[in-house]
């Protein structure tokens, strides 16, 4: 049998097949590819990665936004009765004379006159007063006074949940079913949203549903 290679193209597959052979094997060959691929793939898990951290930080972010939003309102329904008002609470809180006045109002004792120096020691002094009494109240930690005064977001919101639940909910009552007159105690977290959705109805704007999305 007669072969269709002349011996010209023989030498040319050879060749081709050496190159072939060297591409895969040979430093700069297949390894380089391997390298790419390797490379293209890690390209892609990083992407990945990237996209999903993103997207939990975004949504961390607005679970911020949220909370931050109630606890303010439910502070200036008690702050309105001294004619205060929170507007950013993570600032708003760093002199500590809203935090004290709060905390009077609702547990109807008196704390004692707030240092009106705009000093930070001043500030520090008005926050640990408050902090002090809430202590004789509940168990605190991790909350230092510097934290509010230097607006550090997770403790400040901690703070005020942590009030909420000592003075707020402990007074809350909801009727679960209205028709069979009967009612019981919810979780603090239930008891809680249904207070800001009463309190909140009819604001423009603001419809919470729940602690994570609304």
């Amino acid at each position: 049998m007669h072969s269709n290679f002349t011996r010209y193209q023989y030498k040319r597959y050879i060749s081709y097949d050496r190159e072939a052979l060297a591409s895969q094997y040979e430093p700069g060959g297949y390894s380089l590819q391997a390298q790419n691929r390797k490379d293209a793939t890690m390209n892609q898990r990083d992407g990945i990665i990237k996209f999903e951290n993103e997207r939990i930080k975004t949504l961390q972010e607005e679970r911020l936004h949220i909370q931050k939003k109630t606890f303010t309102k439910w502070m200036n329904s008690f702050l309105i009765k001294a004619k205060m008002e929170v507007e950013d609470l993570f600032t708003d809180l760093a002199d500590g004379i809203k935090l004290l006045k709060l905390l009077e109002i609702i547990s109807s004792e008196k704390l004692g006159k707030p240092n009106n120096g705009r000093m930070r020691v001043h500030k520090i002094e008005n926050v640990n007063k408050s902090l002090a009494f809430l202590h004789t109240k509940v168990r605190l930690e991790s909350i230092g006074a510097e934290d509010i005064v230097d607006g550090n977001p997770r403790l400040i919101l901690g703070l005020i949940w942590t009030i909420i639940l000592r003075f707020q909910i402990q007074e809350i009552e909801i009727d679960v079913d209205e028709e069979n007159e009967s009612s019981e105690k919810r979780s603090a977290k239930d008891a809680l949203l249904l207070w800001c959705q009463r309190k909140t109805h009819g604001y423009p704007g603001v419809n919470i549903q729940d602690f994570t999305s609304s």
